[in-house]
């Protein structure tokens, strides 16, 4: 793999990863102030699963965040010259 493929793809890791964050935020607000109580997952507004997509972006992060430490971790097994 070229370096420049390299580098383009651990940048999009992280950028996900900051995405991923986002939404967590997002969610919890949404918990917050769309449900009656915290411990209620349907948001009253839209009828989303706030606490399925609240799993989900945490997945995503720890994904991202084993394939960064992976490749970097083997940096010198990917990159070719």
């Amino acid at each position: 793999m070229k370096k420049s493929v390299y580098q383009t793809i651990i940048s999009l890791l992280i950028l996900v990863i900051v995405m991923s964050v986002f939404a967590v935020v997002n969610i919890q607000v949404s918990l917050k102030y769309e449900t009656e109580n915290m411990k209620d997952c349907i948001s009253l507004i839209s009828g989303r699963n706030l606490c399925q997509e609240l799993l989900a972006s945490k997945i995503i992060i720890v994904i991202c965040l084993i394939a960064i430490s992976g490749m970097l971790s083997f940096r010198n097994k990917i990159v070719s010259l």
